[in-house]
Protein backbone atom coordinates (compact mmCIF):
# COMPACT_ATOMS: atom_id res chain seq x y z
CA UNK A 1 0.00 0.00 0.00
CA UNK A 2 1.50 3.31 -1.09
CA UNK A 3 1.35 6.80 0.40
CA UNK A 4 -1.53 7.77 -1.88
CA UNK A 5 -3.60 4.85 -0.63
CA UNK A 6 -2.89 5.69 3.02
CA UNK A 7 -3.78 9.34 2.45
CA UNK A 8 -7.08 8.34 0.82
CA UNK A 9 -7.98 6.02 3.69
CA UNK A 10 -7.07 8.52 6.44
CA UNK A 11 -8.91 11.35 4.66
CA UNK A 12 -11.96 9.13 4.38
CA UNK A 13 -12.12 8.49 8.11
CA UNK A 14 -11.50 12.16 8.97
CA UNK A 15 -14.16 13.32 6.51
CA UNK A 16 -16.58 10.81 8.00
CA UNK A 17 -16.01 12.34 11.44
CA UNK A 18 -17.60 15.61 10.31
CA UNK A 19 -21.13 14.81 11.53
CA UNK A 20 -23.40 17.33 9.83
CA UNK A 21 -26.26 16.97 12.30
CA UNK A 22 -24.10 17.54 15.35
CA UNK A 23 -22.52 20.75 14.03
CA UNK A 24 -25.77 22.04 12.51
CA UNK A 25 -27.63 21.72 15.82
CA UNK A 26 -24.67 23.18 17.74
CA UNK A 27 -24.53 26.17 15.41
CA UNK A 28 -28.25 26.86 14.99
CA UNK A 29 -29.82 25.57 18.22
CA UNK A 30 -26.85 25.68 20.62
CA UNK A 31 -27.57 22.11 21.77
CA UNK A 32 -25.95 18.69 21.59
CA UNK A 33 -28.17 16.53 19.39
CA UNK A 34 -26.78 13.47 21.18
CA UNK A 35 -28.82 14.40 24.25
CA UNK A 36 -32.11 14.41 22.32
CA UNK A 37 -34.35 11.59 21.07
CA UNK A 38 -32.33 8.61 19.90
CA UNK A 39 -29.12 10.41 20.92
CA UNK A 40 -27.46 10.09 17.51
CA UNK A 41 -26.41 12.73 14.97
CA UNK A 42 -28.47 11.43 12.04
CA UNK A 43 -31.03 13.25 9.93
CA UNK A 44 -34.12 11.67 11.50
CA UNK A 45 -33.04 12.54 15.03
CA UNK A 46 -32.08 16.08 13.99
CA UNK A 47 -35.57 16.51 12.55
CA UNK A 48 -37.03 16.03 16.05
CA UNK A 49 -35.48 19.36 17.01
CA UNK A 50 -34.95 21.18 13.71
CA UNK A 51 -37.84 19.91 11.59
CA UNK A 52 -37.73 19.22 7.85
CA UNK A 53 -34.97 21.76 7.24
CA UNK A 54 -32.74 20.03 9.78
CA UNK A 55 -33.47 16.67 8.17
CA UNK A 56 -32.62 17.88 4.66
CA UNK A 57 -29.44 19.72 5.72
CA UNK A 58 -28.21 16.72 7.70
CA UNK A 59 -29.09 14.14 5.05
CA UNK A 60 -27.43 16.10 2.25
CA UNK A 61 -24.35 16.91 4.33
CA UNK A 62 -23.85 13.30 5.43
CA UNK A 63 -24.54 11.92 1.95
CA UNK A 64 -22.02 14.34 0.45
CA UNK A 65 -19.31 12.91 2.70
CA UNK A 66 -19.76 9.49 1.17
CA UNK A 67 -19.91 10.89 -2.35
CA UNK A 68 -16.82 13.06 -1.86
CA UNK A 69 -14.80 10.09 -0.63
CA UNK A 70 -15.57 8.19 -3.83
CA UNK A 71 -14.67 11.26 -5.92
CA UNK A 72 -11.39 11.74 -4.03
CA UNK A 73 -10.43 8.10 -4.50
CA UNK A 74 -11.16 8.25 -8.21
CA UNK A 75 -9.29 11.54 -8.57
CA UNK A 76 -6.29 9.97 -6.80
CA UNK A 77 -6.64 6.90 -9.03
CA UNK A 78 -6.37 4.44 -6.16
CA UNK A 79 -7.10 0.75 -6.64
CA UNK A 80 -10.67 -0.53 -6.29
CA UNK A 81 -9.79 -2.24 -3.02
CA UNK A 82 -8.62 1.07 -1.54
CA UNK A 83 -11.78 2.79 -2.77
CA UNK A 84 -13.96 0.12 -1.14
CA UNK A 85 -11.91 0.35 2.05
CA UNK A 86 -12.25 4.14 2.00
CA UNK A 87 -16.04 3.81 1.88
CA UNK A 88 -15.81 1.57 4.95
CA UNK A 89 -13.66 4.19 6.69
CA UNK A 90 -15.98 7.11 5.94
CA UNK A 91 -18.83 5.06 7.41
CA UNK A 92 -16.69 4.23 10.45
CA UNK A 93 -15.81 7.90 10.86
CA UNK A 94 -19.46 8.89 10.76
CA UNK A 95 -20.50 6.23 13.28
CA UNK A 96 -17.40 6.51 15.49
CA UNK A 97 -16.08 10.11 15.20
CA UNK A 98 -12.99 10.47 17.39
CA UNK A 99 -13.63 14.14 18.25
CA UNK A 100 -17.16 13.32 19.49
CA UNK A 101 -15.91 10.50 21.74
CA UNK A 102 -16.92 7.95 19.10
CA UNK A 103 -20.64 8.80 19.38
CA UNK A 104 -21.93 9.71 15.94
CA UNK A 105 -24.69 8.67 13.57
CA UNK A 106 -25.88 5.43 12.04
CA UNK A 107 -24.32 5.72 8.60
CA UNK A 108 -27.32 5.33 6.30
CA UNK A 109 -27.12 8.78 4.67
CA UNK A 110 -23.36 8.51 4.24
CA UNK A 111 -23.76 5.05 2.71
CA UNK A 112 -26.36 6.43 0.30
CA UNK A 113 -23.95 9.09 -0.99
CA UNK A 114 -21.04 6.66 -1.30
CA UNK A 115 -23.05 3.92 -3.02
CA UNK A 116 -24.65 6.41 -5.41
CA UNK A 117 -21.28 7.61 -6.67
CA UNK A 118 -19.73 4.15 -6.58
CA UNK A 119 -22.48 2.54 -8.65
CA UNK A 120 -26.00 4.02 -9.04
CA UNK A 121 -27.39 0.56 -9.90
CA UNK A 122 -26.66 -0.51 -6.32
CA UNK A 123 -28.81 2.35 -5.03
CA UNK A 124 -31.59 1.16 -7.35
CA UNK A 125 -31.30 -2.36 -5.89
CA UNK A 126 -31.43 -0.93 -2.37
CA UNK A 127 -34.47 1.19 -3.22
CA UNK A 128 -36.41 -1.67 -4.85
CA UNK A 129 -35.71 -4.00 -1.91
CA UNK A 130 -36.89 -1.26 0.48
CA UNK A 131 -40.17 -0.96 -1.43
CA UNK A 132 -40.66 -4.72 -1.17
CA UNK A 133 -39.99 -4.80 2.59
CA UNK A 134 -41.86 -1.68 3.67
CA UNK A 135 -45.44 -3.08 3.59
CA UNK A 136 -44.33 -5.85 5.97
CA UNK A 137 -42.15 -3.74 8.27
CA UNK A 138 -43.79 -0.30 8.28
CA UNK A 139 -40.75 1.34 9.82
CA UNK A 140 -38.39 3.37 7.67
CA UNK A 141 -35.04 2.63 9.31
CA UNK A 142 -35.68 -1.09 9.80
CA UNK A 143 -36.96 -1.41 6.23
CA UNK A 144 -33.81 0.20 4.87
CA UNK A 145 -31.67 -2.05 7.08
CA UNK A 146 -33.36 -5.21 5.81
CA UNK A 147 -32.86 -3.99 2.24
CA UNK A 148 -29.21 -3.22 3.00
CA UNK A 149 -28.62 -6.74 4.34
CA UNK A 150 -30.08 -8.10 1.09
CA UNK A 151 -27.66 -6.11 -1.07
CA UNK A 152 -24.76 -8.62 -0.92
CA UNK A 153 -27.14 -11.39 -2.04
CA UNK A 154 -28.40 -9.23 -4.90
CA UNK A 155 -24.83 -8.40 -5.91
CA UNK A 156 -24.03 -12.12 -5.91
CA UNK A 157 -27.07 -12.90 -8.08
CA UNK A 158 -26.05 -10.20 -10.56
CA UNK A 159 -22.51 -11.61 -10.71
CA UNK A 160 -20.62 -8.71 -9.10
CA UNK A 161 -16.98 -9.44 -8.13
CA UNK A 162 -16.53 -11.23 -4.81
CA UNK A 163 -14.41 -8.34 -3.55
CA UNK A 164 -17.34 -5.93 -3.88
CA UNK A 165 -19.72 -8.42 -2.27
CA UNK A 166 -17.31 -8.88 0.66
CA UNK A 167 -17.09 -5.14 1.31
CA UNK A 168 -20.86 -4.71 1.08
CA UNK A 169 -21.19 -7.40 3.74
CA UNK A 170 -18.83 -5.31 5.91
CA UNK A 171 -20.85 -2.15 5.24
CA UNK A 172 -24.06 -3.94 6.20
CA UNK A 173 -22.55 -5.38 9.40
CA UNK A 174 -21.21 -1.98 10.47
CA UNK A 175 -24.46 -0.14 9.83
CA UNK A 176 -26.63 -2.86 11.40
CA UNK A 177 -24.42 -2.64 14.49
CA UNK A 178 -24.92 1.14 14.57
CA UNK A 179 -28.69 0.66 14.20
CA UNK A 180 -28.99 -2.22 16.68
CA UNK A 181 -31.28 -0.21 18.97
CA UNK A 182 -33.76 0.20 16.10
CA UNK A 183 -33.77 -3.54 15.53
CA UNK A 184 -34.14 -4.32 19.23
CA UNK A 185 -37.10 -1.96 19.47
CA UNK A 186 -38.67 -3.49 16.35
CA UNK A 187 -38.26 -7.04 17.70
CA UNK A 188 -39.79 -6.09 21.06
CA UNK A 189 -42.69 -4.38 19.32
CA UNK A 190 -43.39 -7.42 17.15
CA UNK A 191 -43.09 -9.76 20.14
CA UNK A 192 -45.58 -7.62 22.07
CA UNK A 193 -48.10 -7.61 19.22
CA UNK A 194 -47.58 -11.35 18.79
CA UNK A 195 -48.49 -12.01 22.43
CA UNK A 196 -51.59 -9.82 22.18
CA UNK A 197 -53.00 -11.28 18.98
Amino acid sequence: MGYTDIIAIVLSYLLGCINTGYYYVRLVHKQDIRTIGTKVTGAYNVSRLAGKKGFVVTFIGDALKGAIVVLICRFMAVADTVLLLSILLVLAGHIFPFQLKFRGGKGLSTAFGAFLLFNPIIILMWFVASIVFFPFVRRYTVTVLFALVCLPFELFIFDYPYKIIFFFILYAVLIVFACRSNLQEFIKERAYHGRNN
